[in-house]
């Protein structure tokens, strides 16, 4: 059965997964999963910083679908006058490349960079994460990644759960075929 296993968190202190740690995630999330997500937001009108236009402009090639409301695996929000932009994009070599500029998960945040990253597979959502909180989780996750986990110190087996209910739906997402890399992403 499905299970849910958050990283290790350290009340926000500490970011597990950074360096060598992120690469391998990164490796490993691409194996697993067709699709990745970012949240681009334009606070007030202000515009997007350089290097949020930079990943922008970097990743498109990869973008499957954009949409802009205020909700996205881990956070829903609202503040005014402003502009989110939530972009899925296909798992492809080259857009790892990219997700590697970026040395910790806890570095998709704002104002710096795009934020909250998260992973699909097909339509269903088996990682998400909130930069600035430093939350992360895989959802549905096999033996094999809570392994994975362990093995990099970014959880603990004994922590992985099976919610009342079952795994929730909440953050899977429409998306289209991943096709156009040559091959497949994983």
């Amino acid at each position: 059965m499905d299970k849910v296993v958050y990283f290790k968190n350290d009340d926000q202190r500490t970011d597990y997964c950074s360096g060598a740690v992120y690469r391998n995630f990164l490796e490993y999330a691409f194996s697993r999963t067709d699709y990745f997500m970012l949240v681009y937001v334009n606070y007030y009108g202000k515009g997007y910083s350089g290097i949020m236009k930079s990943f922008m402009r970097d990743l498109k090639p990869f973008q499957v679908k954009v949409r802009s409301n205020p909700s996205w695996p881990g956070t829903t929000t609202f503040c005014p006058n402003t502009h989110y932009k939530v972009v899925f994009y296909r798992n492809c070599p080259q857009a790892k490349e990219i997700l590697n500029k970026v040395d910790r998960l806890s570095a998709w945040s704002r104002p710096s960079y795009p934020q909250d990253l998260a992973f699909f597979s097909g339509n269903q959502c088996w990682f998400y994460s909130v930069g600035h909180e430093k939350i992360a989780a895989v959802l549905h996750a096999s033996n094999g990644d809570i392994s994975f986990l362990a093995e990099n110190g970014l959880a603990s087996p004994e922590e992985a759960f099976t919610p009342q209910g079952g795994v929730p739906d909440d953050y899977d997402e429409m998306l289209e075929d991943n096709e156009g890399c040559g091959s497949q992403g994983r």
